[in-house]
């Protein structure tokens, strides 16, 4: 089964009026990422698309509430087919790290880069609200350098979890 562990960049939380600007992928055999990112947000989410079209799995961190829902919106405003993408296996780290299958406790949050130093790892990139900031800039080496750290802290966070019986 093949799976794949990925990140959303945006420029804001509204699907209607803001965009997605970077997807960051990673094989969770593999240490190698791979970004779809740019102007381009038809290009961005048809390559996203295409790439996880042989996938069984999608792994993401506060995917189910955030990322897919917003992927899903940008494809239908930018006539996208969406492919398999809802009918993969979702799994949502954040979810299963805050027991929601048990008790789901709408106050209980909890960012990704909460859990990057138990997974031993030390943030390099800026803040993923400064998107926006360096979208205007043009600044895609710094928006795709923090969509693919967030993917590595998560795929660290997923083989924690796997370690540790949550998965």
């Amino acid at each position: 089964m093949k799976k794949f562990i990925f990140d959303v960049e945006t420029t804001g939380f509204y699907p209607l009026s803001d965009r997605i600007i970077c997807i960051s992928l990673m094989e969770c055999d593999s240490d190698i990422s791979i970004s779809f990112y740019g102007e381009n947000e038809f290009e961005i989410l048809s390559q996203f698309i295409n790439a996880i079209k042989s996938s069984d799995e999608l792994i993401g961190f506060n995917n189910d509430n955030f990322d897919i829902p917003f992927i899903v919106k940008r494809c239908l405003i930018n006539g996208v087919n969406i492919g398999k993408l809802l009918k993969m296996h979702l799994i949502d780290l954040r979810k299963i790290i805050n027991c929601y299958q048990l008790n789901y406790n709408e106050y209980e949050k909890g960012k990704l880069s909460d859990w990057a130093p138990i997974c031993n790892h030390i943030i390099t990139t800026e803040n993923g609200e400064k998107m926006k900031e360096f979208y205007l800039a043009k600044d895609w080496e710094k928006i795709k350098s923090h969509c693919e750290e967030d993917v590595i802290i998560t795929t660290a966070l997923y083989k924690r979890c796997k370690f540790c019986g949550l998965i």
